[in-house]
Formats: C-alpha cells, sequence, structure tokens
C-alpha cells in the first residue's frame, strides 16, 4: 500500500473554509423525462428511472411546465441506504438517482450520456455497483485497502472517477463511521491544484497509481478536518470537499 507523503493542512485552506461559511450544497433539478428518454434501452420491467419521480427522494419544481424535480445528497443516501445490494433493479434505480444528483443540472448532459452508457449490460453494471458498496461498506478503516480495491475494480463503462466517487460518496457511505468515500471530480482537483497548490493527489501519496492516490486523497482530506477542528473551525471531510468543489480552482481568498 502507497504511504501518504504529506497531510500538512494547506495554507490557503481555513481561508477557502471561511470564505463558503454561509454557502451551502442546493438542491440539484433535472428532467426525469429527459433522463427516461435516453435511458430507453433498459430491460422491460426494471424501469431503473422510478426513482426520478419518486415523492421519497426527490421534489417537484413549482415553476417547471417540463415537470422537472429536485434531489439532494441526503436524498440520495436515503435511497441507497434502503436498496437492497443484491437486487439489479434497486441498485440500478439508486445508481441512477445518484448520477441525476451528480449532474448538477447541467443542459449539456456528459453524466447522462455516462448513465446511458454504464447500463447498456445492466447485468454487469449490477455487479460493478453492488461489489463497490459492499467493499466500502465493509471497510474496517481508511487504511485497510478497501479504498483502493473498490477503485481498482471500478470498470464501468464511460464512467470515471468524477462519476464513480459520488457513488462510493454515497452507496459507500456508513453512519456513525469516523471516516467516508468522498467526492474527487475535476473541480475538487482544480482548487488542489490551482488554489491549494499542492500538486494534486500524487504528491499526497508515493504513488501515482490512481486508486493509491484516491485513497490518499480521502485520508488527507479527513486529516485536514481534524486540524481544522483544533483550530475552532467546524468542518468536517464532506464539508471540505464540497467547498473544495464550489470554488473550483479559483484565487486565493483574501483574508
Amino acid at each position: 500500500m502507497a504511504r501518504i507523503v504529506s497531510t500538512a493542512l494547506p495554507a490557503a485552506l481555513p481561508a477557502l473554509i471561511d470564505k463558503y461559511r454561509d454557502v451551502q450544497p442546493r438542491p440539484v433539478r433535472f428532467r426525469p423525462a429527459t433522463w427516461k428518454g435516453v435511458l430507453y434501452h433498459a430491460p422491460a420491467g426494471l424501469d431503473i428511472t422510478a426513482l426520478l419521480r419518486s415523492r421519497q427522494y426527490t421534489a417537484p419544481l413549482a415553476e417547471s411546465k417540463a415537470k422537472d424535480r429536485t434531489v439532494t445528497l441526503a436524498d440520495v443516501r436515503a435511497a441507497c441506504r434502503a436498496m437492497d445490494v443484491a437486487d439489479e433493479r434497486e441498485v440500478l434505480q439508486a445508481f441512477v438517482l445518484t448520477m441525476a444528483w451528480a449532474s448538477e443540472g447541467a443542459a449539456a448532459n456528459p453524466t447522462l450520456r455516462a448513465t446511458a452508457r454504464a447500463l447498456t449490460d445492466p447485468g454487469r453494471a449490477h455487479r460493478i455497483l453492488s461489489d463497490a458498496v459492499r467493499t466500502l461498506r465493509s471497510a474496517q478503516s481508511i487504511q485497510d485497502g478497501s479504498l483502493e480495491a473498490a477503485h481498482r475494480a471500478w470498470t464501468l463503462r464511460g464512467v470515471g472517477q468524477s462519476q464513480a466517487s459520488r457513488w462510493w460518496a454515497c452507496a459507500g457511505y456508513v453512519a456513525g463511521r469516523t471516516w467516508q468515500p468522498l467526492v474527487l471530480d475535476d473541480r475538487v482537483y482544480a482548487t488542489l491544484n490551482r488554489t491549494l497548490m499542492i500538486g494534486g493527489t500524487t504528491r499526497l501519496a508515493s504513488s501515482r497509481r490512481r486508486a493509491d492516490r484516491y485513497r490518499a486523497y480521502v485520508e488527507a482530506i479527513h486529516r485536514w478536518a481534524v486540524e481544522l477542528r483544533l483550530e475552532g473551525r467546524d468542518a468536517d471531510a464532506e464539508r471540505i470537499a464540497f467547498v473544495l468543489g464550489r470554488h473550483d480552482g479559483g484565487a486565493v481568498p483574501t483574508p
């Protein structure tokens, strides 16, 4: 297993946390009809877009004539928690809901297209998705190799690390655990590289392997959260990941 080289708290991170102190994640808007139209190839009986219209996990957008709805991270996690990992239909439905949340309302939606490619073989998709969930939920620690194993085993067509990490962070979440898988997308990378200037996840690990770098990132963020709390800032690892993504590589905040 690769060892973390440095997890020192980046000098700019406290100012970044302060900048977004009052900013909260917004519900993600999506259009169920569009998703259903693109994901038309699912076998009869699966109805993999059913949760997109669920009153339990999504909310209608009153001003939308196209019947758009919204979904939150809490909604997605609740759906993932309720699914039967062994049930193909339930897993694929939860995955589609997760990807709708991951799309963040983009008009030209690469996440929707990636989801369609991933689900051309529903059986294979179910195996990859459920295996990742089992691996992450059964993990005993950040360092036990589970994060790397889930990353290495991820071979879902069209769905790269940015979108896969959304599934890991939602479906691999275990309430009450001292650590969780985290989102690592292009916007997070931009802030790590351009704002915090840590040299990317390669500098966080003594390895260039992407699985090792993902684990090093998750461990570093959790350690930074501890240091921030010691400084009096209430920011857990998930909050840090949100702020990194929200900043999207912008300039270092001025005091």
